[in-house]
């Protein structure tokens, strides 16, 4: 004979609980080995069919537990809570992609690149602060230079490689290894640059 209730106690961990009988109001004992194998576990307040069964020790139990509540359609628990450890499929599935790792990544990369930045501009010598202005050659000019002229140490060392004698001057007061001033009196090419 087929029986009905409700399940008013449910231990998951341990695999058992109570069914309250409706017309008796009489608690039966059951195991998670009597309910449907594919589904959703038992929880608190599924309403079920079930057989009865008098055990060896001459206590009833319920055997073959049956009911809507168990069947893994999508629409079973539409408007309402989900019961605990409710699965629409029972093979795992994949988790779709979080969009927020990629946020993450992002700005962990336009932070790094910041970084890069303010470090080759701390780091690397401030080439444009050490070359003298456009109109001015430097502290040390004499008196009868063109100030409109700029020239910077660019590796030349021979007369032959100046074009004007306050070229020459220049390279030989602030440039190194110059190879202009033979006689060591301060004045550059002598015999290209002669008054």
């Amino acid at each position: 004979m087929l029986y009905h209730g409700t399940i008013s106690r449910w231990n998951d961990s341990r695999g058992f609980g109570f069914i309250t009988q409706d017309n008796t109001k009489e608690e039966i004992f059951f195991h998670i080995s009597d309910c449907p194998q594919h589904g959703i576990r038992p929880q608190v307040g599924f309403i079920v069919s079930y057989r009865r069964q008098l055990a060896d020790n001459g206590k009833v139990s319920a055997r073959q537990i049956q009911g809507k509540a168990f069947a893994p359609h999508a629409g079973a628990f539409r408007g309402q809570a989900r019961p605990d450890g409710y699965r629409d499929n029972p093979t795992p599935r994949r988790r779709p992609r979080n969009t927020r790792w990629y946020g993450i990544l992002l700005m962990l990369m336009l932070l790094l690149s910041a970084g890069i930045t303010a470090y080759s501009r701390v780091s690397l010598p401030d080439f444009a602060a050490a070359a003298p202005a456009v109109g001015e050659i430097g502290p040390t000019a004499s008196p009868g230079f063109d100030q409109a002229v700029n020239f910077s140490c660019d590796g030349r060392q021979h007369c032959s490689q100046m074009r004007s004698r306050e070229e020459a001057l220049f390279f030989i007061q602030h440039c190194p290894d110059t190879k202009m001033d033979g006689d060591s009196d301060g004045e550059p090419c002598e015999s290209q640059f002669a008054n």
